[in-house]
């Protein structure tokens, strides 16, 4: 089976829809990527693409509400709290722990990152989708669509094989990040940072007072040497008695994390959410 790529919104929203159909379409993304607001047709289009780590896209709207409440008791009135929410994905959960600290009055700036937020379009019969380190991503020869890891799409991931095999460097047509809408506002208005992170690479010096990472650093993903070395890096980014919110989001929809303090350049652990997060030793 394979993925047909339309642009037409109004069209794929009707398409969502009807259960089992809207599996098999998808948006075709272009330069007006941005001015999308229907956010079926966003959860629809992030869930479909996996990044070159394996590790998918999807996320939705409201998905970390009870985090963000028990999050709330670790952040400071008092002073300005600096907030890093790292491998955001679309950034949408992002964009509602800011709309939920501004109610709470909180003081604060957020920076976030995903490192595969960025793409580089070129443009033709087959459109390739290259991330920031010019791999390709996913594609379209002319309706359809090419993208890696779906065992129930076999010619969707044998087509982007055969694209993939036979590429060569181009000239891109264009960029853009693949943020949603709300974020790429809050972007523009500078009310949120974009910071280029790689969890296993980059280093930040003692900046935040809260990180939070949620459905990043999973075994499912990583062993447990890469998360170490991704804790690591997460630890030096976080200033003495800062806080990490580290979890995943379970097959079942619970969010299983873990609250920790920095403490004499250790994790102290605080306390768990719904039975706290797998790497919760490793920490």
């Amino acid at each position: 089976m394979i993925k047909i790529a339309l642009k037409n919104i109004k069209l794929l929203h009707f398409i969502n829809k009807i259960p089992l159909i809207r599996y098999f379409f998808i948006l075709k993304i272009d330069q007006n990527f941005h001015n999308i607001r229907d956010n079926a047709v966003l959860e629809k289009f992030y869930q479909d693409i996996y990044v070159e780590n394996k590790t998918s896209k999807k996320t939705a709207n409201m998905r970390f509400n009870d985090v963000d409440s028990i999050a709330l008791k670790y952040l400071n009135y008092n002073r300005k709290q600096y907030i890093h929410d790292i491998a955001v994905s679309s950034g949408i959960t992002s964009d509602n722990f800011y709309e939920y600290l501004k109610k709470k009055n909180i003081n604060f700036q957020m920076d976030i990152s995903d490192k595969y937020s960025q793409i580089s379009v070129k443009k033709g019969f087959t459109t390739k989708v290259y991330d920031a380190d010019n791999n390709l991503s996913f594609a379209y020869w002319g309706f359809f669509f090419a993208g890696d890891k779906n065992i129930f799409f076999p010619l969707t991931v044998f087509l982007y094989k055969i694209i993939r095999k036979f590429d060569k460097n181009y000239d891109f047509n264009y960029s853009l990040y693949l943020f949603h809408p709300n974020i790429l506002e809050k972007v523009k208005k500078q009310k949120i940072n974009v910071v280029s992170y790689d969890i296993f690479q980059t280093t930040i010096k003692e900046k935040y007072d809260f990180v939070r990472c949620m459905n990043i650093l999973n075994k499912t993903y990583f062993t447990d040497n890469q998360i170490m070395t991704a804790l690591e890096n997460i630890k030096q980014s976080i200033k003495e008695n800062g806080i990490l919110l580290i979890g995943r989001t379970n097959n079942k929809g619970t969010n299983n994390a873990s609250i920790f303090q920095k403490k004499a350049n250790k994790f102290i652990f605080m306390e768990d959410i719904n039975k706290g997060s797998e790497v919760k030793t490793l920490v």
